[in-house]
């Protein structure tokens, strides 16, 4: 008798592709979101700067 049935092996990769996926894109975001501040860094207008 198997230690786990093979229909939980598959969810738990394509749980992970989901949660690799998920990691890349907000790897992605964050990435837009810096290189979006250092281009326009001095053209916003901070109160406490």
């Amino acid at each position: 008798m198997p230690e786990t049935p093979p229909n939980d092996d598959h969810k738990h990769r394509r749980h992970a592709v989901y949660a690799s996926e998920t990691t890349g894109l907000l790897l992605i975001a964050l990435m837009l979101l810096v290189l979006t501040l250092v281009r326009y860094w001095h053209d916003l207008h901070w109160s406490l700067r």
